[in-house]
């Protein structure tokens, strides 16, 4: 039996959508591929094309946002080879921020206690080198012991910070939050 592509894109679609409306209020512990099936409106062996299991479903959706997230701060880093000033750096920022804007829904519940703490790690992984190379510099005249502590710091607390602010922003527009961001993650370990 042949697959259209649209009907299996659309289908996989409906099957995330429906696992992520689940994985928003409880742990993945908590949810059965039965669930997200009655959810989505398809039975379990419709899901079974498409996934093993509702952990290979996550991992799915973390890879896309993780692809997503890197395409952009790769896009920022290479505005910032012509331009590394304060400005570029927090117009960079800024655009981060607005992709993870975009991507509230599925970022504010990963990089939240319910989240899965293997995304986190996976994305500094994914980060550190692009902040090893625009941010710090290729020679920094430290060790690279120190700048692996240094770039654990600035991203973690930078990625604590967006989190906050997604699920609580307080009048703090994406603009304001990329300064802070460049203050106190980028301008402070250069």
């Amino acid at each position: 039996m042949k697959r259209r592509p649209d009907k299996t894109a659309q289908t996989k679609a409906d099957l995330k959508q429906a696992f992520w409306r689940l994985y928003a209020e409880r742990p993945i512990e908590k949810i059965t591929v039965g669930q997200v099936c009655e959810l989505a409106g398809y039975n379990r062996g419709t899901f079974y094309l498409h996934f093993h299991d509702i952990f290979e479903l996550l991992a799915c959706i973390e890879d896309t946002l993780l692809d997503g997230m890197t395409d952009c701060v790769e896009s920022c880093m290479r505005r910032l080879r012509k331009d590394s000033g304060k400005l570029s750096c927090i117009a960079a920022c800024k655009d981060v921020v607005l992709y993870y804007e975009q991507n509230k829904p599925y970022i504010s519940v990963l990089l939240s206690e319910q989240g899965d703490p293997s995304f986190i790690f996976r994305l500094k992984n994914n980060l550190k080198p692009l902040w090893r190379e625009y941010v710090i510099g290729v020679d920094a005249g430290r060790s690279e012991a120190e700048i692996d502590l240094l770039l654990e710091y600035a991203l973690a607390g930078t990625l604590f910070m967006i989190s906050r602010w997604l699920s609580d922003p307080r009048g703090v527009s994406a603009r304001e939050l990329a300064h802070l961001v460049y203050d106190y993650s980028i301008k402070g370990i250069r």
